[in-house]
């Protein structure tokens, strides 16, 4: 008898948790679209919490027991985006080779020709967003070169800065290209853009790059 009843009672625990963790997910989904048309309406730096909230239709408290402020749903927005983007480019073998990051490279330039020619209102970007940007693109990076089956003393220069000062060439490239209104196509581009990594990382690498 009693073993059923804690049976029972921990269905019904479970049942609870899985509810209460579907209306989790469902407010954040309402935060971040909520966001994403405030800010396309009104530029980042006009949008508040309380604008947030009233447009999810929940109260700040609720905002609040998902994100610190603003700048941590602008976080999350902008990792999720490049992780879509990248995963709509990239195939689960992906890897520290040229073909994919040539890839990576044309999923960068997307992300920021949406981001400048998505806005109405021209503002520069927030630098969180350089932060965020740079980041994901070095987490990539950082796990192919991990598995480049080479040992740390075989690097000329720690795979990790490799990783960094990719990121931040491809980041910046982007970036410029994307505000100088795309006078070269995404195409073009990211075969320039790879052309000038390679130079670099090419080199590093040990054994060299594979395609």
């Amino acid at each position: 008898m009693s073993t059923n009843m804690d049976a029972d009672m921990g269905t019904s625990l479970n049942a609870a948790a899985s509810q209460r963790d579907r209306r989790s997910r469902r407010t954040v989904r309402l935060l971040k679209q909520s966001f994403r048309e405030l800010v396309e309406e009104k530029g980042f730096e006009a949008v508040t919490v309380r604008d947030i909230a009233e447009r999810a239709d929940v109260n700040r408290g609720t905002f609040y027991a998902h994100f610190p402020d603003k700048y941590g749903l602008l976080d999350l927005v902008i990792r999720e985006k490049l992780q879509a983007l990248l995963g709509a480019r990239l195939g689960p073998d992906a890897s520290w080779r040229r073909s994919d990051l040539r890839l990576a490279i044309a999923a960068a330039l997307d992300h920021f020709a949406d981001v400048y020619g998505g806005c109405r209102r021209r503002e520069s970007l927030h630098p969180l967003f350089e932060q965020a940007v740079q980041q994901e693109l070095a987490a990539l990076f950082g796990r192919w070169l991990a598995a480049v089956p080479a040992p740390p003393e075989a690097w000329p220069v720690p795979a990790a800065t490799v990783a960094s000062a990719t990121s931040w060439a491809i980041f910046g490239a982007a970036n410029e290209w994307a505000r100088e209104k795309q006078a070269v196509s995404a195409e073009d581009m990211s075969d320039r853009l790879l052309a000038v990594v390679l130079g670099g990382v090419a080199a590093l690498t040990p054994g060299g790059m594979p395609d």
